[in-house]
């Protein structure tokens, strides 16, 4: 858990990427619903790579 709220909350760059994966699953959600979540777990795979990278 902890490590899981250091990558959502260590800094402005994580809660940027957080925002914006949320942000973009949300949008899905509300034009195709079926997609929303599936949307959301690439986001976040893609989100903590682009964190692991730098």
């Amino acid at each position: 858990m902890n490590k899981l709220l250091q990558l959502v909350f260590g800094d402005w760059r994580n809660v940027l990427s957080v925002a914006v994966c949320t942000t973009l699953a949300t949008g899905a959600a509300q034009a195709w619903p079926q997609v929303g979540g599936w949307l959301l777990v690439p986001a976040l795979l893609a989100a903590a790579w682009w964190q692991a990278g730098r």
